[in-house]
C-alpha cells in the first residue's frame, strides 16, 4: 500500500543531462528517506563521463505516489556547465 516507482531518464544535453538526471535521482532518493518511506533502487545506467542515463528507484511507504505523481513530466535545469571548458551557459533535461 502506497508505493511508488520513479523512473528519471537523461534528455538533450549529453554529459550536462545526465548529471541532471543524477541530482534528481538523489533529490527523490532524499526526499522518500526523509518522509521514512524504504527507498529501493530497481536499475540504474550510468553515464560515460558523469550522471545517469536512467534511473529506477521504488519508494514504499504511506501516500508516497500520492505525493511524487505529481513529478511527471520534462524537468529542466539552466547552468554554467562545470563539463564545458568556455563556462557556458547550458540547458538540460531530464524526465
Amino acid at each position: 500500500r502506497g508505493g511508488a516507482v520513479l523512473t528519471v531518464v537523461a534528455g538533450a544535453g549529453g554529459t550536462e543531462a545526465m548529471d541532471w538526471a543524477q541530482m534528481l535521482m538523489r533529490m527523490y532518493t532524499r526526499f522518500g528517506q526523509g518522509r521514512g518511506y524504504v527507498v529501493r533502487s530497481l536499475e540504474e545506467s550510468p553515464g560515460e563521463e558523469a550522471g545517469v542515463k536512467s534511473a529506477t528507484i521504488r519508494l514504499e511507504g504511506e501516500f508516497a505516489y500520492g505525493f511524487l505523481k505529481g513529478e511527471k513530466g520534462t524537468h529542466r535545469l539552466v547552468r554554467l556547465s562545470p563539463f564545458n571548458a568556455q563556462n557556458k551557459r547550458q540547458t538540460s533535461f531530464a524526465r
